[in-house]
């Protein structure tokens, strides 16, 4: 599995030709990609991640590696900006990212990322969760309520691919409790029953409301909806609408590359010349998009 992963990321760096280019992975996670891109030639690459634990274990990963790969790893949350300059870049990848960032505007998320690469760089975007799929909206449904409301998966049950631990909604609890001590176990209950698609944050303060103004938060469970793990603040395989992608690169000044599934099919050439077709019946797809 490990070396599979590595041809991914091989064959990533090939179609991005990544050799002497500064790239910048955003949702880096544990730092292989970028690790693995720095050995492969690329002068200087850049991670961003939301979460800390995740660029901890990327600086180890980099030091257990090689520490003088230039590779630099940044706490940062995408959806409010990218802390670098206009033009810094020559490849900008979002692999399995626009699933899981919480963005009110997703066109605006694009030009930001548009916005860091230089003429002529390229935009690297694909992405699991394929909202013109009919297959994988109805997985993706079964995904979102197990992981808000449970059961937890046990032994070796996995719900297509994915293990589910705490439930959303236990998390909501304790986290209501935790900011308002004062509550009785069932005033919680409610409380998370009611904070659904809440941050640690949101839930916390609809808590302390309460427990001073007994006032009720209003947001229950809604099936076909996507949660929000709140502690993490982070989307659960959202569905991502390719079509809708497509134009807002094409307004934020791109040109296309590439537009089709994710890996490679029998018939290849169709697939990619009818890419509308294509995310009908394809759970992933991918874009490469050029700035001009």
């Amino acid at each position: 599995a490990q070396a599979m992963a590595f041809q991914q990321i091989a064959l990533i760096f090939a179609q991005v030709q990544g050799r002497g280019k500064a790239i910048l992975e955003v949702g880096s996670g544990h730092g292989f990609t970028c690790t693995f891109f720095a050995q492969l030639g690329a002068r200087e690459v850049h991670g961003v991640d939301v979460m800390p634990s995740a660029i901890q274990v990327a600086e180890e990963v980099k030091r257990r590696v090689d520490p003088s790969l230039p590779v630099i790893f940044r706490l940062a949350d995408a959806a409010r900006g990218l802390p670098y300059d206009d033009a810094a870049f020559d490849v900008v990848l979002l692999v399995e990212t626009l699933s899981h960032v919480v963005i009110a505007d997703l066109g605006a998320f694009l030009r930001e990322m548009v916005r860091v690469l230089r003429t002529g760089g390229l935009l690297y975007l694909s992405d699991g969760n394929n909202a013109r799929s009919w297959r994988r909206r109805r997985q993706n449904y079964r995904i979102w309520e197990r992981f808000d409301q449970g059961p937890p998966t046990r032994g070796d049950e996995t719900l297509y691919s994915h293990r589910i631990g705490t439930p959303y909604v236990a998390l909501r609890r304790e986290i209501a409790l935790k900011a308002a001590p004062s509550l009785s176990g069932t005033e919680a209950e409610r409380i998370a029953e009611r904070t659904f698609r809440f941050t640690e944050a949101e839930v916390g303060e609809a808590a302390r409301r309460y427990a001073v103004s007994g006032e009720w938060p209003n947001s229950p469970f809604r099936r076909r909806v996507c949660p929000i793990d709140p502690v993490h603040g982070m989307y659960i395989e959202q569905l991502i609408d390719p079509t809708g992608v497509r134009r807002y690169l094409k307004g934020a000044g791109c040109e296309e590359v590439y537009c089709g599934p994710r890996r490679r099919l029998p018939l290849q050439p169709f697939w990619t010349g009818f890419p509308w077709l294509t995310f009908l019946v394809t759970n992933g797809f991918k874009i490469i998009a050029r700035k001009r």
